[in-house]
């Protein structure tokens, strides 16, 4: 096994979930299973140099793996809190997922993102809406949520730490999405794929190289990509 990002073979622990994290470029599961769809993508001409890419919360290795391919006046990085890269990615911009009216419209070929929407302390719809809104006409809106078991779960109060860990996973978490009612959640928004199948799209032997535990290759997992275009919001 080896990191399919930097070539890295050491894994180490990440919380209970063992040799999960690659010690060369801090990876985890998500991240690889998240490279080797933006793979195939780049691997269809879907994302080259032209392309207008909008990646929040950028992952290293996946920045510097997608910065060799898209030319840099195209390669948007962005956070809420932009201070936390400027150790590789200095040009991030701040960008509030909660305050998106004034974006431009039909701007990116690519909206990239992997675990973020749990933390944007306003209504989903709003800010999958707006994204939607700012992908040009066949661009790809590209991210990661963690589904976990359970029902779907919200809060934007001011509760302790360990209220949030219990009801969303993550003392830093507004949000569950729970696996027992997606089509009342962001299946009632978006056009979801009926059962998400990672071994049929990239085959076993791909995922068990890229060191990518079982559990995440089919059905809905904190792994699962979801790639989606424009039109696949059910009400822009």
């Amino acid at each position: 096994m080896k990191c399919n990002i930097c070539g890295g073979t050491q894994f180490a622990a990440q919380g209970t979930r063992k040799k999960v994290r690659c010690t060369g470029c801090n990876s985890l599961e998500r991240t690889r299973m998240l490279w080797l769809a933006l793979e195939q993508m780049i691997g269809r001409k879907e994302i080259g140099p032209k392309s207008r890419v909008l990646h929040i919360a950028p992952e290293r290795g996946i920045y510097q793996k997608l910065g060799r391919i898209v030319a840099p006046e195209n390669y948007h990085t962005a956070d809420i809190s932009p201070e936390h890269f400027t150790g590789f990615a200095p040009q991030t911009r701040r960008m509030d997922l909660c305050d998106l009216d004034a974006c431009a419209t039909s701007e990116y070929d690519l909206i990239l993102h992997s675990h973020v929407l749990e933390h944007t302390p306003c209504n989903i719809a709003y800010t999958l809406y707006h994204l939607h809104r700012m992908l040009r006409p066949e661009g790809r809106h590209v991210f990661i949520v963690p589904f976990l078991g359970g029902r779907f779960d919200e809060c934007f109060q001011n509760i302790s730490d360990d209220e949030r860990v219990r009801r969303f996973g993550q003392n830093d978490h507004v949000r569950r999405f729970g696996k027992e009612d997606i089509g009342a959640h962001l299946g009632a928004l978006l056009s979801l794929p009926e059962t998400p199948d990672a071994a049929a799209q990239f085959g076993d032997q791909t995922l068990v190289g890229a060191n990518i535990p079982e559990p995440c290759w089919t059905g809905f997992t904190p792994a699962t990509v979801i790639s989606l275009r424009r039109e696949d919001m059910k009400f822009i």
